[in-house]
């Protein structure tokens, strides 16, 4: 069960994210139709927390092309949830960026 702080880092807003913990990593963020921030601006906090790249699970099921500014990927909610299953799951989880 996820602490009301750690759901909202989840969301990967404003001033959310632990620029220690985000620092080269790829984060794994939350997007409703109701989320205050754009997908985009997401990717800002994201870049600007030190990640180095975001999968986006979109809630909404937009299915909306958007421009990141970091290298990202936009998931459905079941993929997403799966990808979390595996992220709890896994003691080391590693990502590749290929470009």
């Amino acid at each position: 069960m996820l602490s009301s702080f750690q759901h909202f880092c989840s969301y990967c807003v404003d001033s959310s994210l632990d620029k220690t913990k985000a620092k080269g990593k790829v984060l794994v963020c939350r997007h409703t139709e109701y989320s205050g921030e754009s997908k985009l601006e997401k990717s800002k906090i994201v870049k600007e927390a030190g990640g180095v790249g975001m999968i986006l699970i979109d809630e909404a099921n937009q299915g909306v092309s958007t421009p990141f500014v970091i290298p990202s990927a936009v998931v459905g909610t079941k993929t997403g949830e799966r990808i979390l299953s595996y992220i709890n799951s896994t003691r080391l989880v590693f990502m590749y960026l290929i470009e």
